[in-house]
């Protein structure tokens, strides 16, 4: 009996120190990946844009984040179910307080600035001004 409670300890132990070690690395990981490290943070949908420069994240269920202007604007919107077309693979979300419309396409992007390959572009329109730019799901 003392051998089954003293490997129990053991397994306890083993289990603690393995689930301690994966977290080390993922947090390792995501110091040199902002894509990691939002995944990381909960974010579901990341995307980003040049020219100007801009930066999208969706947490499902939570909230609709977006930086534009390199950094000058942003918004922080409560979460909206989006209109999905899988005939035309387009996921469509629409904010219309914050006049803002998010389409992402199942059409595969570059990034301009870092060449970076994403499978989907995505398209921001706030009050009127349009961003181009890809993302990827992080789940």
């Amino acid at each position: 009996m003392k051998s089954i409670i003293l490997l129990s300890l053991l397994l306890s132990c083993f289990s603690v120190l393995a689930d301690s070690t994966t977290l080390e690395i993922e947090e390792q990981i995501a110091k040199n990946n902002v894509w990691h490290a939002a995944r990381l943070r909960g974010i579901s949908f990341r995307a980003i844009g040049q020219e100007p420069g801009w930066l999208l994240e969706i947490t499902n269920g939570e909230k609709i984040y977006l930086i534009t202007d390199y950094g000058q604007t942003k918004i922080t919107s409560p979460y909206v179910d989006p209109n999905v077309n899988p005939a035309q693979h387009t996921t469509v979300f629409t904010v219309k307080d914050q006049k803002l419309e998010i389409i992402i396409e199942g059409k595969e992007c570059s990034d301009v600035m870092s060449g970076e390959k994403f499978n989907v572009s995505v398209f921001v329109i706030l009050k009127g001004k349009k961003f181009k730019g890809c993302g990827k799901a992080l789940y």
